[in-house]
Formats: C-alpha cells, sequence, structure tokens
C-alpha cells in the first residue's frame, strides 16, 4: 500500500513538474516573442499645458510598431486645436530598429497635412504627401541610404545608438546623442547635418531634444523638444 501510494505521488509530481514545465516555457517565449509598453504624458509650453501624448511601442518576434497620438488638452484648447498620428513601422535586426514605413497626419482648425514614407533595402521606395508638394526636392531623396523616420531614429538612440540619420518628408538631418555631463541618465539629442528638402533656406526649426532616461521602459520619463524658439515639455502623467 505504501508503495502504491509512493508510485501516485511519483507519478502526480511527474505530471505537475510537466505542466509547470510547458506553462514556464509558452509564458518565456509569449515574453520574449512579444512586448507593448505604453506612457502617457502631459505637453506644456512656457507653463501652460496645451495637450496629451500617449506613446505606444510594440515588438512581436523581430517586428516593431512605434506610434504616438498627440491631442490639445488644457485651458487653451478652445483656441488652438490639433490632432497628430505618427506610425512607424518595420523591423529590428542585430538590436537596430530598421524603417519600412511612416505616416504622419497633423491636423489643425487651418489645414491638414499627410506623409507617408515607404522604405525598402535601407532606402526610400516611395513618399507621398496630402497636400501634394508642388516644389521641386533641393536633394535626390532615391539616393539616401540608411536614413531611418523620426520616430525609429529616436527609439534607436533611446536604445542606446549614438546617432541617426533621418528624413521626415520634410527635411533630412541627423541625431545626435550627447552624454549627460552632470546626469548620466539625461541625454541631449543634436541635430546636425540639417536640410530642407522642399526650400532653399537653411533655416533649422527644430535645434535639439533633452530627454530623461527611465529605468523601468526604454520609453523617456521626460523630453524637452526646443523648436522656432520655444521649449516643449513633454513629462509622464
Amino acid at each position: 500500500m505504501i508503495k502504491n501510494l509512493h508510485q501516485s505521488l511519483y507519478i502526480y509530481m511527474k505530471l505537475l513538474f510537466r505542466i509547470i514545465f510547458f506553462f514556464l516555457l509558452f509564458f518565456l517565449s509569449f515574453v520574449l516573442g512579444a512586448q507593448e509598453i505604453s506612457s502617457k504624458y502631459s505637453v506644456s509650453t512656457k507653463g501652460i499645458k496645451i495637450g496629451e501624448l500617449v506613446w505606444n511601442l510594440k515588438q512581436e518576434n523581430n517586428l516593431y510598431e512605434n506610434r504616438i497620438l498627440l491631442k490639445n488638452k488644457g485651458i487653451l484648447s478652445a483656441i488652438y486645436k490639433f490632432n497628430g498620428d505618427y506610425l512607424s513601422v518595420g523591423k529590428i535586426e542585430n538590436g537596430i530598429f530598421v524603417s519600412q514605413s511612416y505616416a504622419h497626419k497633423w491636423i489643425t482648425k487651418k489645414k491638414k497635412k499627410e506623409v507617408k514614407i515607404i522604405f525598402k533595402n535601407n532606402k526610400i521606395n516611395t513618399i507621398k504627401q496630402t497636400p501634394f508638394e508642388d516644389e521641386f526636392a533641393r536633394i535626390d531623396l532615391f539616393s539616401l541610404v540608411d536614413y531611418s523616420d523620426p520616430l525609429t531614429s529616436f527609439i534607436n538612440i533611446l536604445n542606446n545608438s549614438q546617432s541617426s540619420n533621418t528624413v521626415d518628408g520634410r527635411r533630412v538631418y541627423t541625431m545626435k546623442a550627447d552624454e549627460g555631463l552632470k546626469r548620466p541618465e539625461m541625454k541631449t539629442i543634436s541635430i546636425k547635418n540639417y536640410t530642407n528638402i522642399w526650400a532653399d533656406h537653411k533655416r533649422n526649426d527644430l535645434e535639439k531634444i533633452i530627454f530623461l532616461k527611465s529605468n523601468e521602459s526604454i520609453l523617456p520619463e521626460s523630453i524637452e523638444i526646443y523648436f522656432k524658439g520655444s521649449v516643449f515639455k513633454v513629462y509622464k502623467n
């Protein structure tokens, strides 16, 4: 009887071990194969809240989807309405995010702009804009090699790349990360090699970006965007 009891316990423990093993195997495969991170931020300038931003990053196997949604919010919403949708899709090669497509929509009371870029073999394959751009391009977009959309460039720098060549449909430039001197967790992205695609002027509206790294996520704790002489502060809610 005792022998039969030991045999039953042995079979039970063996079965339990197999169940736990296969559960852990499935769970780890899911975690390693698919991951989704989302953060919500408040956007302000000159001490006034003007909007809210939601940043969502999905990774599954060697593919990613990087999306930012931006909408007006706060006391100025009745006067200044805006809505932005930025989507980047691509693959991950040796830890580097590689653009395959990028689209953004920007809507205000007075205008609506859309851009879509398709990348193929690390080059621009097609670019479409609404309204249609009737100016001629000042550079040969289709000769650019190893350029990324702005969301992909930013996520690569957040993932410890030192620089990333960038095209956003209106301009091309290089994002270059500078290490924080007083605070190692804070980095500055300088904008280098800036060229307008559809205009002759050399004015650089995007001056720099400062971000505070997070200990819990690849997405930053805060961002400061220096644009057209103003500072836009983006902080986690």
